[in-house]
């Protein structure tokens, strides 16, 4: 049976690769701060995103924990309205968020609303739902 790994980790975030070749953004073990997501960490996530596609052949599906984020730094945003960052975009099959608590809804809800995607993005309660949902996608 295919179980869980840990593949990487940048500042607050650890990266994780789930059975069905889900990859999981996950605040890091110990690491209750809150904070915002910082450029380098948002970087990472793209980084580790394409290096996955490239080694499996495989289609993007991740599952972002947003329990300890708070906001997003200024240049994260412009960040994800750049070039660079949506090259992992046509291997994408979709992003799920889920948030667990109320200030990680109303983050969720935000950054749906300024990172219109050309895959399907959903925001979740139940870490079960949005992995049945992201395993229901196409590849890409």
């Amino acid at each position: 049976m295919e179980m869980e790994k840990k593949i990487d980790s940048c500042g607050q975030l650890d990266f994780w690769l789930l059975p069905a070749g889900i990859l999981e953004v996950r605040p890091a073990v110990g690491l209750e701060k809150k904070s915002p997501l910082t450029l380098a960490e948002a970087k990472k996530t793209e980084e580790v995103q394409a290096k996955y596609h490239k080694e499996s052949g495989r289609s993007i599906r991740l599952l972002v924990r947003l329990d300890n984020l708070t906001n997003v730094d200024k240049e994260v945003n412009a960040f994800w309205k750049t070039a660079e960052s949506k090259l992992n975009d046509p291997y994408t099959s979709g992003i799920a968020l889920l948030a667990s608590n109320l200030v990680s809804k109303m983050m969720g809800s935000v950054l749906l609303a300024i990172n219109r995607q050309e895959y399907p993005t959903k925001l979740f309660q139940s870490r079960e739902k949005a992995l049945k949902w992201l395993e229901s996608l196409e590849e890409r």
